[in-house]
């Protein structure tokens, strides 16, 4: 089995960066390099939840059954699917931290059925590109929530009152 895993941390409260990395059906407008999002099921999120991801991998569209194979909310989740003879699970998990919140991505890709050791030198070349990719996908979603966030901020600040010179002084 070959592990990638990446993290970052974001500006925002939990609930709001689970929240919107588990609202798979926005991810296309979100994540650079998806392109589209069927879902298969009535629910978008949860255990269960089903969708056709179509995203751009090595500069080609690649379409991909994806599956929820674990969920527990504001904590973590897992997104599973198979591809070209390996079961590929995607654990992200989701830490607070003060005002923050540590986005982790764990990227496990195993063999199904193949002699062990035939995949070493794919899953080898691949770390580096599967880590990128990850990377990106994580620094887009940070950028919206962040961005989200700033636009409240300004919208709540915009709501207040500017001081004005009778209200800066004293005894009026």
């Amino acid at each position: 089995m070959t592990t990638v895993s990446v993290a970052t941390e974001i500006a925002a409260p939990l609930e709001e960066v689970f929240a919107v990395f588990t609202d798979f059906e926005h991810n296309a407008g979100r994540v650079s390099h998806i392109r589209k999002i069927e879902l298969l099921t009535v629910r978008g999120s949860g255990l269960g939840a089903r969708w056709l991801e179509t995203r751009v991998v090595l500069g080609r569209e690649d379409t991909a059954e994806m599956a929820i194979t674990a969920y527990e909310q504001n904590r973590t989740y897992t997104i599973t699917h198979h591809k070209a003879g390996a079961r590929i699970d995607t654990v992200f998990t989701f830490t607070p931290i003060g005002d923050l919140t540590t986005a982790r991505v764990e990227f496990h890709v195993q063999s199904d059925g193949l002699p062990p050791g035939t995949m070493v030198p794919v899953r080898w070349a691949i770390a580096d590109k599967v880590r990128a990719v990850i990377a990106r996908d994580l620094a887009d979603l940070k950028a919206f929530i962040e961005g989200r966030s700033q636009d409240a901020a300004a919208i709540a600040y915009a709501g207040v009152a500017p001081l004005t010179e009778e209200d800066d002084t004293e005894g009026g």
